[in-house]
């Protein structure tokens, strides 16, 4: 098996039956990856989000381009890490597995995931709690994952199996997870943290935002 789809494909049902702890440490360390470089950024954004806000005069409007502008950034990360684990496979351990269709899917769910762990990230961040923000998000990812691990028929419906393709419709036919069905729903995820995040924001003086 590829080292990419041992990172980015999940933790398939067959490697359930044993309690999954390599397979899942493999899922959580590009998460990890992703979760410590958005936090990273965000960092570097906050030294001067006063001088920004107070040049969108809205805090509001401020947010949206905020928001919009770290979910491309999320994006931008994603392809970077999809690509470079890739490329690792091809040219470094010269594994050539896996079809054309098999890693669109996986580049899309990974996708679709991280940018609502972005849109989460983003959120939890107006509730003035970042420091535990990246930690507690990957405790979500794997808390979630580990209970469908314990009751499998409801594996589909946790949040921490959604980036997986091996969990999915296409790879696991009882268990497996609609992939049009888990996509809208993150998408809503998105747009609610948004609104949400919109909603908190509102009437907060710029300083200390």
């Amino acid at each position: 098996m590829s080292l990419f789809f041992q990172l980015f494909a999940g933790v398939p049902m067959d490697e359930m039956d044993t309690f999954p702890l390599v397979p899942l440490g493999c899922w959580l360390f590009p998460i990890g990856i992703y979760l410590l470089i958005i936090s990273f950024r965000l960092d570097r954004d906050k030294q001067n989000r006063c001088f920004v806000i107070a040049r969108y005069g809205w805090i509001q409007k401020w947010w949206k381009h905020y928001f919009l502008r770290n979910l491309l950034n999320g994006i931008f990360v994603t392809v970077s890490l999809l690509t470079l684990f890739k490329l690792i496979d091809l040219f470094v351990l010269h594994m050539f597995t896996g079809n054309l269709k098999e890693m669109s899917v996986i580049f899309v769910l990974w996708a679709v995931h991280t940018m609502t762990l972005s849109a989460l990230f983003l959120f939890l961040e107006t509730l003035r709690i970042k420091k535990v923000i990246p930690a507690g998000l990957l405790l979500l990812e794997g808390l979630t994952f580990l209970s469908g691990f314990r009751f499998r028929k409801s594996a589909r419906f946790m949040f921490g199996v959604w980036g997986m393709y091996v969990q999915s419709n296409l790879y696991e036919d009882m268990y497996g997870f609609s992939i049009i069905s888990v996509i809208i729903v993150q998408g809503t995820i998105i747009i609610a943290c948004y609104w949400l995040g919109s909603y908190l924001l509102k009437g907060k003086e710029m300083e200390g935002v």
